[in-house]
């Protein structure tokens, strides 16, 4: 039988506007409390994703190493006091970790792309995780930048790199989906976050902490933590900025009764959010 769809535009949480004028809500606790209950619900679903994401950046670390000092294992025995640790090593290790960051960057926004749909009631699969690379090049150039200027505040005083990793971490998924600039992204997240930097402190401490675990029991702990990371930026960012959401509802012209697919909580890979 044939169907008429209708295409309506959903808005869930804020807009750029009340974010930049600090009119949105950001309690730590509830933040918190959600991005713990969405990361158990989509454990499973999200895991490999995250996973992939943090190997691929390993695999990429331990490859600038072995291009910049012969061998990683040079650097493992200057960290345990079996070979001096020279000005040289540093630098690699900067350019090693800095080149890691950016060249994963479009599986990164990917990654949060996978948090946001959670924030906003749908599924992810692990292939999602590529759908950053529809956004690789200014997602990039934002990541090179906050990097960047992560870099020289650590100079200054190495707390102040937390603060700017903080204040541009919403920048990716304004890319993605609000197609903004990217300095424009960063603008944007540096000046809305800003205006709750107290809450914002607050929620990353958490996450701090449970990353400070994670190395305590040898990264065991990274299996919820990484996953977690992202489900709180989602959530963090659907408060803030809002998400617009397109849903296709589909109506049968002779009976003019809804279909399966338009209920509120969709099956399969209906499911599923499209930046």
């Amino acid at each position: 039988m044939s169907q008429q769809e209708y295409d309506n535009a959903l808005h869930i949480g804020g807009s750029i506007e009340t974010a930049l004028n600090g009119r949105y809500r950001l309690d730590p606790f509830e933040i918190i409390k959600e991005a713990f209950s969405q990361t158990f619900k989509h454990f499973w679903s999200f895991l490999p994703a995250t996973l992939g994401l943090f190997a691929t950046q390993i695999g990429i670390l331990m490859l600038m190493l072995t291009l910049l000092l012969g061998a990683p294992s040079h650097l493992f025995e200057a960290l345990v006091g079996q070979r001096e640790l020279t000005t040289d090593m540093i630098s690699s290790i900067w350019l090693a970790n800095f080149t890691s960051e950016v060249l994963i960057a479009p599986l990164y926004a990917g990654a949060s792309l996978m948090g946001l749909s959670h924030a906003i009631g749908f599924r992810s699969k692990p292939r999602h995780l590529l759908k950053g690379l529809a956004f690789a090049l200014p997602v990039t150039v934002v990541i090179c930048l906050s990097a960047t200027l992560q870099s020289v505040a650590s100079m200054i005083f190495p707390l102040l790199s937390l603060y700017v990793a903080m204040a541009f971490s919403m920048a990716p998924l304004l890319i993605c989906e609000k197609r903004v600039m990217p300095m424009k992204a960063l603008t944007v997240s540096f000046r809305a976050v800003n205006k709750k930097l107290f809450q914002m402190a607050t929620i990353y401490a958490v996450v701090g902490v449970l990353f400070l675990i994670s190395f305590a029991t040898a990264g065991f702990a990274l299996v919820w933590a990484l996953p977690f990371l992202f489900n709180v930026k989602g959530v963090i960012y659907r408060e803030m900025f809002g998400v617009g959401v397109e849903v296709t509802v589909s109506q049968k012209e002779e009976s003019n009764t809804t279909s399966a697919s338009e209920t509120s909580s969709p099956s399969s890979d209906q499911d599923t959010f499209d930046a």
